[in-house]
């Protein structure tokens, strides 16, 4: 159960929109795609996912290197029961998270990688996951609290 509160705070900080490797964008493009994603986030809290998932759409096509926008495009796609389209959005913010920790080491975004393997359905691997990333930071605060 602590597991699973834990990746709800992961969530959280996903949708909040943590730092990567971001693309250089013009101050303009870096506003409309926050802009699209504030309002898809408010499309998700009065339950319109079609209107998140379109809305999340646009913010990709201009800063797509987020994997913070393709986990909220998968959980609108997800709300939808469109489970296929889910999954290849989880994918894709996977890969980015994998690539992100390659280049900037930030243990934050190993708990991330483990809550969208837990999104896309192997919750046992992205356990065994966290306890291979906690032997490796053992100094983590945020593994160890993703562990309570």
């Amino acid at each position: 159960m602590k597991r699973f509160a834990l990746f709800l705070c992961v969530a959280v900080a996903l949708m909040g929109g943590c730092k990567g490797k971001p693309k250089v964008l013009s101050a303009e493009d870096k506003l409309k795609a926050e802009n699209l994603v504030s309002e898809a986030q408010f499309s998700m809290q009065i339950r319109e996912y079609s209107r998140a998932e379109e809305l999340y759409h646009k913010a990709i096509a201009i800063r797509g290197d987020y994997p913070e926008y393709w986990v909220a495009l998968g959980m609108a796609r997800r709300h939808q029961d469109k489970k296929d389209d889910a999954r290849d959005a989880y994918k894709k913010a996977l890969g980015l998270l994998e690539d992100r920790y390659a280049d900037k080491k930030n243990e934050e975004d190993l708990g991330q990688k483990a809550w969208v393997m837990a999104l896309l359905g192997h919750p046992d691997d992205a356990v065994k996951f966290l306890d291979k990333c906690l032997k490796e930071h053992p100094d983590s605060a945020y593994l160890k609290k993703m562990d309570d």
